[in-house]
C-alpha cells in the first residue's frame, strides 16, 4: 500500500510538470494515465509505459512518467486514426486508440495506447484534422 501511495505521488508530480508545458486554452482532450504501445520505426524493443496523452489543435503529444520520454505527432502528419487489439506483439486483449503518421524522416509509421473514452479519443483526434483540411 505504502509502495502504492509513493508512486500515485511521484506520478501527480511528474503529471505537473508535463502539464506545466501547455496553456489550458491549449488542451482539446488529455489522459492522464494511458499505456503507451510504442511507436513502430523503433522496433520491438521498447518498454510499455505510462504518461500522459495530450490533445492540441496542432499535435499529439505524449510523454512517458518512467523513462522519461517525450513523443510529439503533428496532427498534420496524421493519415489514419484507428483501432487495433495488439501493436509490435503486445496486448492486453483490448482495442488501442492507433495513429498512422509521417515521421520525422518522412516515413510512414505508427503508435499505438491503451486508453479510456477510446472513442471520444478517436472522435475528436478524426474532428480537429478534418477542420484543418
Amino acid at each position: 500500500m505504502l509502495v502504492h501511495m509513493c508512486f500515485k505521488r511521484i506520478f501527480k508530480k511528474r503529471y505537473e510538470q508535463i502539464l506545466s508545458n501547455f496553456e489550458e486554452s491549449q488542451i482539446s482532450l488529455i489522459s492522464a494515465n494511458p499505456n503507451f504501445y510504442g511507436q513502430y520505426s523503433l522496433g520491438r524493443g521498447q518498454v510499455r509505459g505510462n504518461g500522459v496523452l495530450i490533445l492540441t489543435s496542432d499535435s499529439l503529444f505524449f510523454e512517458m512518467y518512467f523513462p522519461k520520454k517525450k513523443f510529439n505527432f503533428p496532427l498534420r502528419n496524421i493519415r489514419k486514426v484507428d483501432t487495433i487489439k495488439s501493436f509490435l506483439g503486445k496486448t492486453q486483449f483490448r482495442q488501442l486508440l492507433h495513429i498512422s503518421f509521417i515521421n520525422d524522416k518522412g516515413e510512414e509509421d505508427s503508435a499505438a495506447w491503451l486508453v479510456k473514452n477510446l472513442d471520444v479519443w478517436i472522435n475528436r483526434i478524426k474532428q480537429i484534422i478534418q477542420i484543418k483540411k
